[in-house]
C-alpha cells in the first residue's frame, strides 16, 4: 500500500519513485495479460464450438469487470440484434444528445460522425478517437465507445452521455473521457469550443486512469496545457499505479478492464524519452521506450506480412463477398425508380473508399458506408419490390451472413495468435491493430445484417437462409493457408 501512496504524487515524481511506479506498472501489466489470455483462450474455444451453424456468431459469456458483472461487447446468442451487445438493457434518452452536440436532426448523426472520423491526425495529444480505444477502466464504456466508433448511432451516443452522470465513479470518468474524445474528434458538432475542456476538468476531479493518461499527454506536447515534462511523468505514473490500487482496495474490488492495453500510456513515455528532454527518472523509462519501439516495429512487420497469411486471405475473402453483396444490392436498386442514380453514387463512393484505404494499414474493411447508402434508399423506396428484386436482396443478405461467419471464425484465430505470444510482451501486442479492426468489422457486420433484416421484413421480402450461409462458411474456411 505504501507503493500506491508514493506513486499517487499529483504530478510530481523523483527518480527513485519513478522506478517503483514503473515496476508496479510492469507487474500489473503482466497480471492484466494473464487474465486477458485466459479470457481469450475461453473465447477461442467457444468460437470453434459455435451453435446454430458453423461460423455463425453465437454464445460467449458476459464479461465480469471486477467489482460487478457488466454487459460488455462479448457476443451472446442474440448479439447482432442488440447493437452488438454494448448497450445491454440500457434504454438511453436520445434527447440528451442536444446537451453535447449540435445536429440538424438525429438522422444526420451517423453521416456527420463518419465524416469526422476520417480525420486521423487531430493533434499530437489527441491523434484521433480510435487512438484511445481499449484505454478505459471499465468494460461497459469500452464496449459502447468501440460500438459508436464502428457504427455511430443516436442510442449509443446517448448512452455515453447518460453514463457521464453515473453514480458509478469509474463509469462516470470513462464516459466523460469518451465524450472528451468525441468533442475533440468532431469540434464542428460540439455545442461549444470549450466543451471538451469542461468535461475533462470534471474527469480530472479524482484519480482516473484515462483522464490521467490524457492529461499526461496534454502537458507532454503543450498543445492543450503548458508543456511540463516532469508533470507529465507524474500523471502517467499515477495512472500506472491505479490498476494495482484498485486490486488492493478495501471492500468491493474496483474494476480495471483486462482489455485495457495501456497503449496511449506507453506511446507517451516513448515520445517523452525520444524528445531528449531532461526530467526526474529519465533513465528509468528507457526500457519501456525501447519495448514500445520494438512493438511498433513488430506491428509494422506483421501488417506487411499479413496479406500472405491465412488470416489475410480470409479477410480478403470477407471483403470480396461483401463487395458481391453490395453489387447485388446495387442491381436490385437499379431496377427501382430513380435507382440508377443511387447505384452510380454508390459506385463513386466505392472508388473513393479504395483510394482512402490505400494510405494506411487496413487489415479488414466491409465498407459499411456503401451498405448504409443502399439501405437508406431501400427504406425510402415507395414503389413496390418486384420478385426479381426480392431474390437479389435475399442473395445479398446471404452473402452478408457468409462474410459475417468467416469474420467470426477468423477473429477467434486472431485471438489465438495473441495467446501464442504469452510471456513475450512484444509478441502478445503485435496483432492488436488487426484485432481492433476485426472487432470493428464484426460490430459493423452485425449491425448491418440486423438492419437489413428489419428493412426486408417491412417490405415483405423473405428472410435469407442462415443455415445455407453457415454451410458455405464451413466449406470454404479450410482452403486458406499461409504462404
Amino acid at each position: 500500500m505504501n507503493t500506491i501512496k508514493i506513486c499517487s504524487s499529483k504530478g510530481r515524481v523523483v527518480a527513485s519513485i519513478a522506478f517503483v511506479c514503473l515496476f508496479a506498472f510492469s507487474a500489473t501489466s503482466h497480471a492484466q495479460f494473464e487474465k486477458l489470455l485466459k479470457k481469450l483462450e475461453k473465447q477461442a474455444g467457444q468460437v470453434q464450438d459455435m451453435q446454430g451453424g458453423a461460423g455463425m456468431p453465437s454464445g460467449q459469456p458476459d464479461v465480469a469487470g471486477g467489482k460487478k458483472k457488466k454487459t460488455g461487447l462479448m457476443p451472446d446468442n442474440d448479439w447482432c440484434s442488440k447493437q452488438a451487445g454494448a448497450l445491454g438493457k440500457m434504454k438511453p434518452d436520445v434527447s440528451l444528445i442536444a446537451k453535447e452536440f449540435r445536429l440538424e436532426h438525429l438522422e444526420s448523426l451517423q453521416d456527420a460522425f463518419d465524416r469526422a472520423f476520417k480525420n486521423k491526425s487531430v493533434s499530437k495529444t489527441f491523434p484521433n478517437a480510435a487512438f484511445f480505444q481499449r484505454n478505459f477502466e471499465t468494460v461497459r464504456v469500452r464496449a459502447i465507445y468501440d460500438t459508436f466508433l464502428a457504427f455511430p448511432e443516436p442510442a449509443t451516443l446517448a448512452a455515453l452521455i447518460e453514463l457521464s452522470d453515473s453514480k458509478d465513479q469509474q463509469e462516470r470518468g470513462d464516459a466523460l473521457m469518451a465524450l472528451v474524445f468525441l468533442h475533440l474528434q468532431a469540434p464542428e458538432l460540439s455545442v461549444s469550443p470549450t466543451r471538451w475542456k469542461e468535461l475533462a476538468d470534471k474527469a480530472y476531479a479524482y484519480p482516473h486512469y484515462t483522464a490521467l493518461v490524457f492529461r499526461g499527454r496534454a502537458v507532454t506536447y503543450g498543445e492543450y496545457e503548458p508543456q511540463n515534462i516532469n508533470a507529465a511523468v507524474g500523471y502517467l505514473n499515477e495512472a500506472a499505479s491505479l490498476p494495482l490500487k484498485y486490486k488492493q482496495s478495501d471492500g468491493i474490488q474496483m474494476e480495471f478492464d483486462i482489455e485495457n492495453y495501456q497503449t496511449a500510456y506507453s506511446a507517451t513515455f516513448k515520445d517523452i524519452f525520444a524528445s531528449g528532454k531532461n526530467f526526474s527518472g529519465r533513465q528509468m523509462i528507457e526500457g519501456l521506450a525501447r519495448t514500445t519501439n520494438q512493438i511498433e516495429a513488430a506491428q509494422k512487420a506483421y501488417a506487411d506480412r499479413f496479406p500472405t497469411t491465412r488470416l489475410g486471405k480470409l479477410y480478403k475473402e470477407v471483403e470480396k463477398i461483401n463487395n458481391q453483396s453490395i453489387e447485388k444490392g446495387s442491381q436490385a436498386i437499379a431496377l427501382s425508380q430513380g435507382g440508377n442514380q443511387t447505384s452510380g453514387q454508390i459506385e463513386s463512393m466505392k472508388s473513393l473508399k479504395g483510394v482512402q484505404e490505400g494510405d494506411k494499414n487496413t487489415f479488414i474493411s466491409i465498407k459499411p458506408e456503401l451498405q448504409k447508402a443502399q439501405l437508406r434508399f431501400f427504406q425510402q423506396q415507395v414503389d413496390g419490390v418486384s420478385p426479381e428484386q426480392k431474390q437479389m436482396l435475399v442473395e445479398a443478405q446471404e452473402k452478408r451472413y457468409v462474410a459475417q461467419g468467416i469474420l467470426a471464425n477468423s477473429l477467434g484465430e486472431l485471438m489465438a495468435e495473441m495467446m501464442q505470444g504469452f510471456g513475450d510482451f512484444v509478441k502478445m501486442t503485435t496483432p492488436l491493430e488487426a484485432i481492433k479492426q476485426a472487432n470493428a468489422a464484426q460490430i459493423q457486420s452485425c449491425m448491418i445484417t440486423a438492419k437489413w433484416e428489419q428493412a426486408m421484413r417491412a417490405k415483405n421480402v423473405p428472410m435469407a437462409d442462415k443455415s445455407k450461409a453457415a454451410a458455405a462458411v464451413a466449406t470454404d474456411m479450410s482452403k486458406y493457408k499461409d504462404d
